[in-house]
């Protein structure tokens, strides 16, 4: 098993005054009015691990991005929360001059991406970073699969270790290479590019394939039915037909919510109609499937929840809830709704990792992964 052969670090005795580089993913959701975080999973997930280092007497630099319409956004307006969640006096460095010359015992470099070597993975930039430590630990599995200087470029200049939940992320996860049967994949999201990988690799040892979200109008217009006007990847339309319409496997909606007109079953959608989330017909149906499983891996929601229409989702997190399988669930939108409810404790496994989560589970392993092996080895 890979999580094996990782190195995790677990030195804590001998880091005293030493410079720890760790990447973390605090590419966090935040309100684009006041700057506040609307959900800390990754951080609080990340923490303990950050404030163990810093007691054992590590001068830590942090580094992370923002994104999506945080793009080139800096830290500063989250620095007080950060400092809150980590639990200790975090510092803002603008530039790495500033990072490496900061007399502070936690160091948060600023937003990576604003950084020209970062997403070029310049090895410039990357020996740039590793000018600011001793020792690298690799903690943002989230971000992993991403082949950008801090992640792979890194390595290349320090140790390096994986961190604690880096290697819970693989642990947890690689268990559904090998899983406890009946064991039933829940596929959701939107885009078949990013999802194909994982069909592929778990459609012939899944003993259920529930496509879902965005992602179903596809499979359903590959059957020939009406979709009205929902969103169809029609580049993906053949590659459907050829490598997955016919599975005895795959389950899809059997009935979906339309826009204005409530539910109505797969065959007598309208022209005019615009499916937003699975129909009841489909929760009782997948119900009755989840009842028999063992285990269960979900990624990406049933409706449009960008737009509110979540429904599905919540209906699924209760039904999994209380089922008796192992459930193991990673993206960023579901585990924002379990940690609404503050159920997190029902389930087996919830995963930090989106994009990296499906990569991982497609390919197992991550330009992140690839990267701390390759240091191993040209450090022997």
């Amino acid at each position: 098993m890979l999580s094996k052969n990782l190195p995790v670090f677990n030195d804590f005795a001998n880091i005293a005054g030493k410079r720890i580089i760790v990447r973390v993913d605090f590419n966090v959701p935040v309100e684009e009015e006041g700057g506040v975080i609307t959900d800390d999973h990754r951080l609080t997930r990340t923490a303990p691990f950050l404030k163990r280092l810093s007691e054992a007497g590590a001068r830590l630099v942090l580094l992370s991005h923002l994104t999506e319409k945080k793009t080139h956004r800096s830290f500063k307006p989250l620095l007080d929360t950060l400092r809150l969640k980590t639990d200790f006096p975090l510092e803002l460095a603008y530039s790495i001059k500033d990072a490496r010359n900061s007399a502070s015992p936690a160091v948060l470099l600023e937003n990576l991406r604003v950084f020209r070597g970062e997403e070029a993975n310049t090895p410039a930039f990357a020996e740039e970073l590793a000018s600011l430590g001793d020792i690298f630990i690799n903690e943002g599995f989230s971000q992993s699969h991403r082949p950008y200087a801090s992640i792979v470029g890194l390595p290349q200049f320090l140790p390096s270790f994986v961190g604690p939940l880096f290697y819970e992320e693989v642990t947890k996860l690689s268990e559904v290479f090998e899983p406890e049967h009946p064991f039933m994949l829940i596929l959701g999201g939107v885009k078949f590019t990013t999802k194909v990988g994982v069909l592929e690799h778990f459609m012939t040892s899944a003993d259920v394939v529930f496509v879902c979200g965005a992602l179903a109008n596809t499979f359903l217009a590959a059957q020939g039915n009406e979709v009205g006007i929902s969103p169809v990847e029609k580049d993906a339309i053949a590659r459907v037909q050829d490598m997955f319409l016919g599975r005895k496997n795959l389950l899809l909606p059997e009935d979906v919510q339309v826009e204005g007109t409530g539910a109505r079953r797969v065959g007598e959608i309208q022209a005019e109609d615009f499916i937003y989330d699975a129909g009841p017909k489909t929760m009782v149906s997948l119900a009755e499937k989840i009842r028999d499983m063992r285990m269960i891996l979900w990624n990406g929601p049933l409706g449009l929840v960008e737009k509110g229409y979540s429904q599905g989702t919540i209906d699924l997190i209760a039904i999994l809830a209380n089922c008796s399988a192992k459930v193991i669930i990673g993206g960023g939108d579901t585990i924002g709704f379990i940690r609404k409810q503050k159920i997190e404790k029902d389930f087996y496994y919830l995963s930090t990792g989106g994009g990296a989560m499906l990569e991982f589970l497609a390919k197992g392993a991550l330009p992140g992964i690839d990267a701390i092996f390759a240091s191993r080895k040209g450090a022997q």
